[in-house]
């Protein structure tokens, strides 16, 4: 169980962090912060295992915070949140971060990236430019059925395909997703904000 601080000035941000932390079995308490003086203040009083940072506070930048962090308590685990564009991995490792991810991705993938990185892993997407996968419609429709747990015969029968096409599709989205089985790839999809 884990302390978590969501760092960001806006309150339906932190009210919308809030909420997709409280629907997760490993967060203990989940506490928030407008600004970097608040969050240094929170953070010494509680102690939190992990900290959401944002990349804009008040026009002083959250990357300072990330930075202050990683000197002064060290076994924090932060994630740096960037609401406009997109933060490169080389930056937010410059700063210490654990992770990065975007304000705009689905809540669940916010909430996987979370998890990883209470567990230890680091999680960075793929720098600017268009999304590292690309999946046709066909096969997302195959993916999300096949993350919710059919086989490819039930994924055949759902979208009335041969067996061997479902097979076809579901090897494809395997290599663009660089995974070998069906957990993986529900994993994976998450992360990268491919499921609802």
């Amino acid at each position: 169980m884990q302390r978590v601080l969501c760092v960001d000035e806006n309150e339906l941000v932190q009210a919308g962090l809030r909420s997709i932390l409280s629907d997760e079995p490993w967060v203990a308490s989940c506490l928030v912060a407008p600004s970097m003086e608040v969050a240094w203040q929170v953070a010494r009083r509680h102690r939190p295992q992990l900290v959401l940072v944002s990349t804009s506070l008040g026009g002083r930048s959250g990357l300072e915070l990330c930075t202050t962090f990683k000197k002064h308590m060290s076994h924090v685990r932060v994630v740096l949140m960037s609401g406009e564009g997109r933060l490169s991995a080389a930056q937010a490792l410059h700063h210490g971060a654990d992770a990065s991810l975007s304000k705009h991705m689905p809540r669940a993938a916010i909430a996987a990236v979370l998890r990883r990185v209470a567990e230890g892993g680091r999680v960075f997407p793929k720098d600017a430019g268009p999304p590292a996968v690309q999946l046709s419609p066909r096969e997302l429709d195959i993916l999300q059925h096949v993350a919710s747990g059919l086989s490819n015969p039930e994924v055949a029968a759902t979208l009335n395909l041969s067996r061997h096409t479902v097979k076809q599709h579901t090897s494809a989205v395997y290599r663009k997703l660089g995974v070998r089985n069906r957990a993986q790839a529900a994993s994976r999809a998450q992360e990268l904000g491919l499921l609802p």
